[in-house]
């Protein structure tokens, strides 16, 4: 696909739309990520939040770390015309338009964390998921423990592991033996129901376990007090390893009566369609923009808890200025390469990759002597390799790739990246500036202090 940025680009072409053709009743229209709050707090106070951090956060919320900066500057040109897009044609007819290119930010950005959540559902309706019931479980920690995982963001992933580990045994002794082995998919996630720092560990698990030929077992019953017992085992066992607590912390919290761990599995399903739809539930992002408001006569961020969550010390409305609201929000953003989610036992790579060689399948569409590494990227690569068409016609049933008008091919022509090309294009187009207007109230950067602006 080239990229196209000099003067020479011919964009004359994109007024030519002939105006006798009918009025088609869906258009795939660009998203106007500007427009929301979350977009509008991040363009006109990032910066000053960046200035007030070390003396107003950093105590709370540990030192800024870099992946924060490079992600909202990413997230700040996403889907911004005026940052760079792509061009698409009508071979037949001539339809043009324009698409905002993506930032592929996770857990920040809404759209982009929303493709990752669509691409993962394909291909685990598809390719992963077996047909049995299935059962969500759900890991999580006392308060005392929680500060462990924020400071050290590498330790989510060893919690991850303890929360694989307590299952593994968990099946084992509810079994009576050790050649049984459930499928599961981990999902880390770090953000309460008011975007408060909560590392816990989702689990999509299947509600049994399969033997060596592949006969599948099913649980009768969860004993959760015990699932809960393992993985603080787990954990505990972890963090003495790491030197972070010793004995007698142990000892003190195993005399609480009550621990502060938790491990829930009241939530079962039976078909695959509602094991992904589960699945999605546990990827989604950590804010939902529906949920958010600019607040005009406090001169706030206001947060509304989830229906199911009205009521109780993490429901009802959360009011934030906007640095805190900053500051909650990018305190989910994972570091670059974390991996969010996980495959064991029977749904690991290894697992499905022996599955494939004993029934005769290669191990890769390029070649039958590929190594287990060349296995384990043709099943989640080909799949994130899904176009931003199909998605968008996953989500809105519309088609961008198919002309509104004349129902033929449309062709993404080239990329723009040049400012001053950009800049043609955009005016032949007649398209109004993407900047964002200005929030209803300047709100003070400190509680108690006049806002000056800088």
């Amino acid at each position: 696909m080239p990229v196209q940025g000099g003067s020479g680009v011919a964009f004359s072409s994109i007024l030519k739309v002939d105006c006798t053709k009918t009025s088609p009743k869906r258009v795939y229209r660009r998203r106007q990520p500007e427009k929301s709050v979350l977009y509008r707090a991040l363009a006109q106070h990032f910066e000053s939040f960046l200035l007030r951090y070390e003396q107003r956060f950093e105590k709370s919320f540990g030192y800024l770390r870099t992946i924060v900066r490079d992600t909202v500057y990413r997230f700040l040109d996403c889907g911004i015309l005026e940052s760079g897009f792509a061009r698409a044609r009508c071979k037949a007819c001539g339809y043009e338009f324009v698409v905002g290119l993506s930032c592929k930010a996770r857990c920040l950005c809404p759209s982009c964390h929303k493709k990752r959540e669509l691409i993962w559902a394909h291909w685990a309706g598809e390719q992963l998921l077996e047909d049995v019931p299935h059962r969500q479980v759900v890991f999580s920690l006392p308060k005392r423990l929680k500060i462990f995982f924020r400071y050290d963001r590498k330790l989510l992933g060893e919690l991850a592991g303890c929360a694989w580990r307590a299952l593994r045994l968990y099946f084992q002794i509810y079994f009576d033996r050790d050649d049984i082995v459930a499928g599961a998919i981990g999902f880390i996630a770090t953000a309460g129901e008011m975007l408060n720092f909560n590392p816990h560990i989702h689990v999509l698990i299947t509600d049994g376990g399969f033997l060596k030929d592949g006969t599948f077992r099913h649980m009768l019953y969860w004993d959760t007090d015990k699932l809960e017992e393992l993985f603080r085992a787990e954990v505990f066992r972890l963090l003495i390893e790491k030197e972070l607590i010793g004995r007698d912390t142990v000892n003190n919290m195993l005399s609480w009566k009550h621990s502060g761990f938790s491990a829930d599995a009241s939530v079962r399903v039976e078909t695959i369609a509602d094991a992904v739809r589960l699945g999605r539930y546990m990827i989604r992002s950590p804010l939902v923009l529906e949920r958010l408001k600019w607040d005009d006569e406090r001169a706030q961020v206001t947060y509304q808890a989830r229906p199911k969550r009205s009521k109780g010390p993490s429901g009802g409305i959360a009011r934030w200025d906007v640095l805190e609201f900053i500051a909650r929000v990018t305190d989910h953003i994972p570091e670059t390469g974390q991996q969010l989610t996980r495959n064991w036992g029977y749904y690991a790579n290894a697992s499905r990759a022996k599955r494939r060689r004993e029934s005769g399948l290669p191990n890769s569409s390029n070649d039958t002597q590929n190594d287990q590494r060349e296995q384990d990227r043709s099943d989640g690569h080909r799949q994130r390799r899904l176009s931003w068409a199909k998605m968008i016609q996953k989500v809105y049933e519309i088609d961008p790739l198919l002309c509104p008008f004349c129902g033929g091919e449309v062709k993404i022509l080239s990329f723009i990246i040049r400012h001053k090309t950009i800049k043609k294009i955009l005016d032949a187009m007649d398209l109004p500036s993407q900047k964002p207007e200005p929030l209803a109230h300047s709100p003070p950067l400190f509680r108690d202090t006049t806002y000056v602006p800088l």
